[in-house]
């Protein structure tokens, strides 16, 4: 399927923290697009930050996921499976230097279905300092008109 206008969907993402003793669940529920843009998948939606909006892009493609995220949040990492990543975190207070191992990236999309499953999970380290282990799931549908 080759759009670059987008479908809609209906999306959820839950982001599993883990900090030694400290587990954090995080979930996400959005309306977004998905398209294809040559052989990468993108998908992109919004989500509400302290009562700003922050407006996330995922690019897809083969063992690798970048997130790009602007407005309330400035963000842009790429999430290699297996390698070690840098990339940048800010917000209206201060911009931290991020850096990733990544273990895991999983895509993939039942065309009949209409549906696609992205998981992905990593060591974090923010400011030189281990900030713990994120696995990132990402469901969506096309949205039924």
């Amino acid at each position: 399927m080759e759009k670059t206008n987008g479908t809609p969907i209906l999306l959820k993402q839950v982001t599993e923290i883990r900090d030694g003793l400290r587990k954090e669940i995080v979930v996400v529920e959005a309306n977004g697009l998905y398209y294809i843009k040559g052989d990468t998948v993108y998908l992109t939606f919004n989500e509400q930050y302290e009562g700003r909006t922050v407006k996330n892009v995922l690019k897809i493609h083969e063992d690798e996921v970048v997130v790009l995220r602007s407005g309330a949040v400035q963000m842009r990492h790429t999430f290699r499976k297996h390698k070690e990543t840098v990339g940048t975190y800010e917000n209206e207070m201060a911009r931290w230097l991020l850096k990733t191992k990544t273990d895991e990236v999983r895509y993939q999309y039942n065309e009949k279905a209409k549906k696609g499953h992205l998981f992905f999970s990593y060591l974090l380290q923010l400011a030189d300092r281990d900030a713990g282990r994120y696995k990132v799931t990402i469901l969506f549908r096309e949205e039924r008109r």
